[in-house]
């Protein structure tokens, strides 16, 4: 990883640096006071920055700390408290640390939205709010087309088989980017049957509409025909938008699994 060193004792650093250097990491900079530190850090923009609580007597190293996180949070910050004659135990301590953050960085640069681009995030987020193909072209300002290889792209980038597949990676993730509002004067619970409720919830957990049907036993038309009815009594123009609209409402999906636990009579 790439490091900078900050500490008062300019010996103290340099032999840090070159026991780490020997662990496969790379010192940058070696600053001695609280202005270097935080000029070397904006300089270089280490992946992170070593500071001893000792750092000066009026004890800057916990400011300087806190300003380098607040204004450079991709650089790591470590407070190393270093005693006299043990560089080589300490820099063993230190590169173990350093092996735990870059697992970590990998780990977040693994997530599934960090493969899509900015436009692609956007056509996710629309995906996940219910929005068909034109009305995604006409408010991105591109074509049909042009919105199809979007979708096309992102679906194989989260290895989503369909909108649905992928909304529901959507709605499991962080992702960013405003949320639709949700729809006033839509009574889920009160407009919908039971059976319909349970359709909706099986589709809001991820589940398609073929898995529906085995899963609640009926064929797949009437599952198709019992979305056709509920996408009427909710207003919306597809079953993407009713999912959409069903995740709006937090708890939904709860309490209609409630509902399937009480005993039929």
């Amino acid at each position: 990883m790439r490091l900078v060193l900050c500490d008062d004792n300019r010996n103290f650093c340099e032999a840090l640096a070159v026991a780490l250097e020997a662990r496969g990491h790379r010192a940058l900079a070696i600053a001695t006071t609280a202005g270097e530190s935080v000029a070397a850090v904006a300089r270089y923009q280490p992946d992170a920055c070593l500071l001893d609580p000792r750092f000066s007597s009026r004890g800057d190293s916990v400011g300087t700390a806190r300003l380098i996180r607040d204004r450079y949070p991709r650089t790591a910050v470590l407070v190393v408290s270093r005693r006299a004659g043990e560089v080589t135990s300490l820099a063993n301590k230190i590169a173990a640390a350093l092996g735990v953050i870059a697992v970590g960085e990998q780990e977040s640069a693994a997530s599934p939205l960090a493969v899509l681009t900015p436009r692609e995030t956007e056509v996710l987020r629309r995906i996940a709010a219910g929005q068909g193909t034109r009305k995604m072209a006409g408010e991105m300002n591109v074509t049909t087309e042009t919105l199809r290889t979007y979708v096309k792209n992102v679906l194989g980038k989260l290895g989503a088989h369909s909108r649905l597949e992928a909304a529901t990676v959507a709605s499991r993730l962080a992702l960013p980017g405003r949320r639709e509002p949700d729809r006033p004067g839509r009574p889920l619970l009160a407009t919908l049957t039971p059976r319909e409720r349970e359709i909706l919830a099986h589709l809001t957990a991820g589940s398609e509409q073929r898995e529906v049907a085995r899963q609640l036993h009926v064929s797949l038309k009437t599952v198709s025909t019992h979305l056709h009815n509920l996408r009427s009594k909710l207003g919306v123009h597809s079953t993407l938008e009713a999912v959409a609209l069903a995740r709006s409402h937090p708890g939904w999906t709860a309490a209609t699994r409630g509902e399937r636990r009480q005993p039929r009579r």
